[in-house]
């Protein structure tokens, strides 16, 4: 009888590992995929910088990114941009060194598909210009010098341009020098210098003769930050001058927002007529004025006010009382005065009409301020010239 059972055991527990081979057999879930070896007809470019595109032609390349690895000098790229399967674009990563570049598609290692020479990878230290205005402006025509590192000595692989403008007028003039003819037409905006296809921002270079905002190329200091000299809440901002100290500059620093701030109260007198200005001189054109204020109050009585202006002339003596404000005339200036009595916080932009010069003309641009009641302000965080 024990040798009957024994038998029976041994049978059953071989008919059960056989009906588990059979499930694992006939399991339609289980799937056995079987990916094309790649095959790889080009790399381009081979020679370039970190952080450059490479892109890899051939077949069977599959249609997801994330089953690809290349290595450059064996560091693996994390960024595959694209993958087709006929094309892979991919970043050369930031450690590469020069040498084999190699290929795997999930499991299919391709192995070296091609060299890459890794180069010193450029950059720009500034973008200068000749023009006598500033360093940052450059009407067409004008030379501009591009100084740095690591530019070659192959002018054929560079390009440069202003904005969006190309740039065709220029010479490789060494490994550390690259000098360029602003094109005409071009709109204000960065100078990029293109190298085997990696792109360098440089400085941005402003066009006095395209149209919209023109403030770098006529005044300085003139938005937040404010600069000025001193220390202290109060001080004397740069390069604007100023008729009245009440006690000190019009340079306000408050929770560390720098304002041109006209004030009375809270250690500051009465306003009568100050006046801030800066003189430059416009070439001919059509243009306006506009100005942001911001938490600013000033009532309507006492004979308050506040214009911001430009008028014809080369200091004070051009600018009118705030009472007379309204005898500039289209011929020989423009101005905006203040219209949010009484309100508090107020903000808002000062927008003057516009006015045109025939030939260059020196021109005072600025404030006039009469702040008679207590507790009295009027913030500037803005002042822009607009040529239409």
């Amino acid at each position: 009888m024990k040798k009957l059972l024994k038998n029976i055991g041994g049978i059953l527990v071989l008919a059960a590992i056989g009906i588990l081979f059979a499930r694992c057999e006939q399991d339609p879930q289980l799937k056995k995929y079987v990916y094309p070896m790649p095959e790889v007809t080009g790399m381009t470019p081979n020679v370039g910088y970190v952080t450059s595109q490479v892109v890899i032609t051939g077949t069977n390349f599959g249609n997801e990114a994330k089953a690809v690895k290349v290595f450059f000098g064996g560091t693996q790229a994390t960024d595959i941009e694209m993958c087709k399967n006929n094309r892979i674009a991919v970043k050369v990563p930031e450690n590469a060194i020069s040498g084999d570049v190699t290929l795997q598609v999930w499991t299919n290692e391709v192995g070296v598909i091609g060299q890459y020479e890794v180069l010193p990878t450029p950059y720009v230290s500034a973008a200068q210009s000749d023009n006598a205005s500033g360093t940052g402006i450059a009407e067409p025509g004008d030379k501009i010098t591009i100084t740095g590192e690591n530019f070659g000595n192959d002018k054929s692989v560079i390009s440069i341009r202003f904005n969006e403008t190309p740039a065709t007028d220029f010479e490789l003039i060494d490994d550390k020098t690259i000098t360029v003819i602003a094109p005409e037409g071009y709109d204000t905006g960065n100078v990029v210098v293109n190298i085997r296809g990696y792109e360098i921002k440089a400085s941005v270079m402003f066009n006095p003769n395209s149209k919209g905002d023109v403030t770098v190329a006529y005044l300085k200091n003139y938005k937040q930050p404010f600069t000025g000299s001193g220390t202290g809440d109060w001080t004397d901002p740069d390069v604007w001058n100023q008729s009245v100290k009440n006690p000190t500059g019009c340079l306000q620093t408050q929770n560390g927002a720098t304002f041109l701030c006209f004030q009375n109260g809270w250690g500051k007198n009465k306003l009568a007529n100050a006046k801030v200005w800066q003189t430059t001189t416009l070439r001919a054109g059509t243009y306006r004025l506009e100005v942001t204020y911001t938490g600013t109050y000033v009532p309507n009585s006492d004979g308050n006010g506040v214009a911001a202006l430009i008028v014809k002339g080369t200091d004070a003596a051009s600018i009118p009382d705030v009472d007379q404000v309204s005898t500039i005339s289209s011929e020989n200036g423009v101005y905006a005065t203040f219209g949010d009595w009484g309100k508090g916080d107020a903000a808002g932009t000062l927008k003057t009409s516009a006015f045109t010069l025939g030939e260059a003309t020196d021109v005072v641009i600025g404030f006039v301020a009469t702040i008679q009641s207590g507790n009295t302000y009027f913030k500037v965080t803005d002042v822009k010239l607009i040529l239409e």
